[in-house]
């Protein structure tokens, strides 16, 4: 890898050198470093009782690693220009490279690669698009692999293929957008099927956005059509990875049973509408998003058995996020919150046993009171930060697992059952049945030094099962809980020399139930029981997470 970035960087220097002798391209180039060390405990499966068979569950953490992110511009004028972004990493400190072409979970958009030796193919291309305005319009294109946020993150944001127009009738901007997410010809392994008219694994998106912005004054009006034509995306949580994995034909043989395993999905096409509105003035900002999902997916009986069907369901999940921040001198203050909709789950146990798979193998099932997907639905590429624990911080930003819900094959997750991919709740990337208040601030000690701090109240919008009841009148059901604790976060900044900070970071969540789910293994048994025999024991265990980034932007 040393050998092919350096040559790679001696390209770059010998292009910018020839290039006033080849045409008048202005070059321009810049950059991030950051290093991070981190330790955590039980930050991602909220406890430290192993309670799956062969699994420990303690996910405690002792991390260092790297990011270096290069950016170069080539702008023949105002008018035109190319823009290219790479990243070299992120590389966990001890952790060897990846083989070309693996496409193991632990490995997803992080080829780590930082052990005896450092070789890894780690060199990623964020970015790589065209930019030109278009002659006598007040429109501008971009063309290519870009960065695309859509209201505060809530929609969309990641680095993304797509063609973007921005045409700009002051106080107004109109952006019209194409995402062409995945072809589906890349990524079929049936060979039965023809790759051109697969739609298994197809995803294009759609945008249209109305931006208006006059003194204080700012709002936004983002409508997005996600057109996952005949796959799980969005509808099986571990879809909203990126890139975009695990497309299975059906909403997830290996353990969602969304409403049948025996159902696969047709016609899915996840909308968003969504609006901001923005005042802010020397001392005060205040704001507030809303998300609707609307669109359906139909579920199709594979096996044209009588009592399973066809079935249409309607996206139906909100969301809202309001908060108020005031600027007075060095001190900041703020409040907030938001909520996201979640499934109703049912208390009985008999409903997480009864759904039996395409091989008759019995499975947990999550009932839900709704047919349709009333939870806030994501689509793909999206990353929500908030706070430091729940919501991904900047000690768990770009970590590839994410918080809240569980993988086959990356091991659990808080808010989620060991082995199956039920939305119980999620925190970042996608937040889901999650609600939160905040209030903070911060003061700014010196020119280079500011301390902030934060309080976070978590809960879930519909209650998730924490223990199972073994004996009396409820034996057979589930104790039900829908909150998540209080977590409490402090950051220190430090300005080092010429635009390098240190930043320390300490976080602490007092856990209550609902933070760990009880896992839905059909048999509990590994769970255990509490000592008076009468439920399972209750999983959550607080979690904290201290560390420090080192951080140069040039």
């Amino acid at each position: 890898m040393k050998k092919h970035l350096m040559i790679f960087v001696v390209a770059l220097v010998a292009v910018a050198v020839a290039m006033p002798a080849l045409a008048a391209v202005e070059f321009k180039y810049g950059g991030q470093f950051r290093a991070r060390w981190y330790i955590q405990d039980n930050v991602y499966d909220g406890t430290d009782k192993p309670f799956s068979s062969g699994y420990n569950s303690d996910d405690n953490r002792n991390i260092i690693d790297q990011r270096l992110r290069l950016y170069f511009t080539f702008a023949a004028s105002k008018n035109l220009q190319v823009v290219t972004k790479f990243e070299v990493g992120d590389s966990i400190w001890g952790q060897g490279g990846n083989a070309v072409g693996s496409t193991s979970q632990a490995n997803i958009g992080h080829n780590i690669g930082a052990n005896v030796g450092g070789d890894s193919i780690a060199v990623e291309v964020k970015n790589a698009y065209m930019q030109f305005n278009i002659p006598n319009t007040p429109s501008t294109a971009v063309i290519g692999l870009q960065s695309i946020t859509l209201l505060d993150s809530w929609i969309v944001d990641d680095d993304l293929p797509a063609a973007v127009l921005v045409t700009k009738f002051d106080p107004f901007k109109v952006t019209l957008a194409y995402v062409g997410g995945q072809n589906g010809w890349e990524k079929s392994l049936d060979t039965s099927k023809v790759a051109t008219t697969d739609q298994t694994f197809n995803v294009s998106s759609y945008v249209a956005a109305l931006d208006y912005a006059n003194g204080p004054f700012k709002a936004s009006l983002v409508g997005f059509v996600q057109d996952g034509y005949d796959s799980v995306i969005s509808l099986d949580p571990r879809s909203l990875f990126t890139p975009i994995r695990n497309f299975s034909g059906g909403p997830d043989a290996n353990g969602f049973d969304f409403l049948n395993d025996l159902r696969t999905p047709q016609n899915n096409l996840l909308a968003d509408i969504g609006v901001n509105l923005t005042y802010k003035v020397d001392w005060l900002m205040a704001y507030v998003n809303f998300v609707k999902n609307l669109g359906s997916v139909d579920l199709k009986d594979s096996t044209n058995n009588p009592f399973i069907g066809n079935k249409t369901v309607d996206y139906t999940g909100w969301m809202i996020d309001a908060g108020v921040t005031y600027y007075c001198g060095p001190y900041t203050a703020n409040i907030g919150g938001f909520y996201t909709t979640g499934p109703k789950i049912a208390d009985n146990i008999v409903d997480y046993t009864n759904v039996f798979n395409a091989s008759g193998v019995a499975k947990p099932f999550r009932n839900l009171e709704s047919t349709d997907v009333d939870w806030f639905v994501t689509p793909a590429a999206t990353g929500k930060q908030f706070s430091e624990i729940i919501g991904g911080g900047i000690l768990g930003e770009d970590l590839h697992t994410a918080r809240g819900y569980s993988s086959a094959v990356t091991g659990s997750k808080i808010g989620q059952a060991s082995g199956l991919h039920t939305v119980f709740w999620r925190g970042y990337y996608n937040p889901t049945n999650l609600w939160t208040v905040t209030a903070g601030g911060s003061w700014q000690v010196a020119e280079k030094t500011k301390i902030s701090a934060s309080y976070w109240y978590f809960g879930t919008s519909e209650e998730v099962p924490v223990a199972l009841i073994l004996a009396g009148a409820d034996a057979g059901k589930f104790q039900m809980s829908s909150s998540i604790g209080h977590e409490f976060d402090v950051y220190i900044d430090q300005g080092i020399v010429d635009g390098l900070t240190l930043t320390l970071v300490g976080a602490y969540l007092f856990a209550n139930d609902a933070f760990a789910p009880i896992p839905a293994d059909a048999n509990f048994t590994n769970v255990g029981v509490n000592a008076a025999g009468t439920a399972t024991k209750k999983l959550a265990e607080d979690a904290f997470e201290l560390g420090a980034r080192l951080q140069w932007s040039f």
